[in-house]
């Protein structure tokens, strides 16, 4: 063999792993699954994150679509910032992670539905978010708190509620309560003579037919604080009044005090109590109509 052909020889010789390698990275890259890159493609189109609908009057996270897939995802802009600020704050909801499973289980099969909360706190943007689409009033005895998270979130609808009760009453209250001469379930919430009916709510909490009730306020810690009493009695005439056999969805919190369990017990019924957890009760209450009892529990 010459010199010259040993020459290449030594130098095809040398660089051969090197080819190889190159030539099995080619290869390689060529059976790559190009749908990943498809897919980057779609979810990275931020021109369809946010955009703005015209019909709804406001500004909706967008629809991201995978044709591949048929995946489609939508999510209203006050859910959206609903987890913002529970993600971004440490003001988180008091009610515990399986209380707030109860009344997910709820709304999620009554949703969209008409859902009436005693009480304005941390928690209210989740009930709001959670039934979408659907009516979601809250009640608050304290104006400075309600201006407040007025003025912080204004898509709350929140009013001004007075309670005619303190926790120094509630003792004496049972027993005229339950006197159905006094307090009867047949009574009109607005003509009632009974000392428990809220009866200077806004006008349209009465026209307004509950599917869903909270009872998570007002204030019950401390003797003038005004109680839960109202709140359970006036709960419990607004889905006795509905048709009959539509139901009522009603949650009671703070089931751990006295006030709160003896009332339940008395005016919600424990015979309608079907589901609990932790300081939680969830009553369903079904509408009498015209035939309602003169009885609370019957």
């Amino acid at each position: 063999m010459s010199t010259a052909m040993f020459s290449v020889y030594e130098r095809i010789r040398r660089f051969l792993p090197l080819l190889v390698f190159l030539i099995a990275g080619i290869v390689c890259f060529a059976l790559i699954d190009v749908s990943i890159f498809e897919r980057v493609a779609t979810y990275c189109d931020l021109r369809k994150v946010i955009q703005y609908s015209a019909d709804q009057g406001e500004v909706t996270l967008g629809r991201a679509v995978d044709s591949r897939y048929g995946r489609k995802k939508a999510l209203p802009y006050s859910v959206a910032m609903t987890l913002v600020r529970y993600a971004t704050s440490r003001e988180t909801p008091q009610q515990t992670y399986a209380e707030i499973m109860i009344t997910l289980n709820i709304l999620d099969r009554r949703c969209p539905c008409n859902f009436l909360v005693y009480g304005l706190g941390h928690d209210s943007l989740l009930w709001e978010s959670l039934n979408q689409g659907g009516l979601t009033v809250f009640l608050e005895e304290d104006p400075q708190w309600l201006n407040q998270m007025k003025a912080e979130h204004p898509s709350l609808q929140a009013f001004l509620v007075k309670y005619p009760t303190t926790m120094q009453e509630a003792d004496k209250l049972l027993p005229y309560a339950k006197d159905k001469q006094n307090c009867s379930p047949r009574d009109d919430l607005l003509k009632s003579e009974c000392k428990l009916a809220l009866k200077t709510l806004p006008r349209h909490v009465y026209d307004i037919e509950w599917d869903v009730i909270m009872i998570d306020a007002p204030m019950g810690f401390f003797p003038q604080a005004p109680g839960r009493m109202s709140p359970i009695y006036t709960s419990a005439i607004m889905a006795k009044a509905k048709a009959k056999n539509k139901p009522t969805d009603i949650l009671l919190h703070d089931v751990d005090r006295p006030v709160e369990k003896t009332w339940g017990n008395d005016f919600l019924c424990s015979k309608n109590l079907i589901a609990s957890t932790d300081r939680l009760w969830h009553f369903q209450l079904h509408g009498e109509g015209n035939e309602r009892s003169a009885f609370f529990c019957h």
